[in-house]
């Protein structure tokens, strides 16, 4: 295995627990993305399911449920983050799979070495500070031959709101993520093999750019990226924004696009 670089941290873990706490409870209206990526990772999935299965950022456990569903894993194990979100997987799966709910980081699984067959992850790890280690972590506690499946957002998420907004003012108003290729380089470097990368762009139409923003609030995707406005954005800079993104309106409505980076490799 390569070695293993920290990379500098991208967002505040902190914030990142605090806002998908606070987003739990209504998180479900707002995620019919996050539910339609899920699928799409299983459908090209083409590894076997496996007993001792690991959901990381399961979040109201829409996967961890498609997952002990599909029958076949004898333990499941749902990891998040965020308290509040495990209270949810609990209520929306039940008792009726040996399901583990683990209150934890990605970068720091309290699992031991070699004792998960297969991890899967669904939008979890663009919220990850540090990529590399929390890749490494994933293939530390999986079995020889055990198997990954991931899905993260790509570099081009949001690109038309990126744009909007560089017609107020400079600062960092997105989030930022990696590209296929990059994504690509950190399952190398933390050893995996027969790794592959699948990017499908995803576009949303929505009424008015303040409906797509209300949206990213409920879905707990706020801007934790440094270099971010830690002040209120003024009146006339929110008005310019929201011009420059109505002069990309289409018949459908506002664009916005969601690049999905589906990541599959083995141990």
């Amino acid at each position: 295995m390569r070695e293993i670089k920290s990379q500098p941290p991208i967002f505040d873990k902190s914030l990142v627990q605090q806002s998908f706490d606070l987003a739990s409870s209504s998180y479900n209206q707002f995620t019919a993305l996050q539910r339609t990526i899920g699928d799409h990772l299983l459908d090209q999935q083409t590894a076997p399911l496996t007993k001792r299965a690991l959901d990381i950022g399961a979040g109201t456990g829409y996967l961890t449920k498609k997952l002990a569903d599909a029958g076949g894993i004898e333990k499941l194990y749902a990891l998040d983050i965020a308290p509040a979100m495990l209270q949810q997987t609990r209520l929306n799966i039940g008792s009726e799979c040996d399901l583990a709910l683990i209150c934890a980081d990605a970068e720091n699984l309290p699992l031991a070495d070699a004792s998960i067959d297969s991890i899967y992850s669904n939008v979890a790890y663009q919220w990850c500070s540090d990529l590399a280690m929390a890749f490494a972590e994933a293939r530390r506690v999986l079995q020889q031959q055990g198997s990954f499946a991931f899905s993260t957002f790509g570099e081009k998420t949001l690109f038309e709101l990126k744009q909007a907004w560089c017609a107020a003012d400079q600062a960092v108003h997105v989030n930022s993520f990696f590209d296929a290729k990059t994504l690509k380089q950190y399952l190398q470097t933390a050893g995996f093999n027969e790794v592959r990368v699948i990017s499908e762009d995803i576009v949303m139409y929505y009424e008015t750019p303040k409906q797509l923003m209300l949206d990213l609030k409920g879905m707990g995707a706020h801007n934790m990226n440094k270099g971010r406005n830690l002040g209120l954005t003024g009146v006339s800079g929110f008005k310019k924004m929201l011009a420059a993104y109505e002069s990309m309106r289409t018949d459908k409505g506002i664009p916005a696009t969601f690049q999905a980076l589906y990541g599959y490799a083995r141990k």
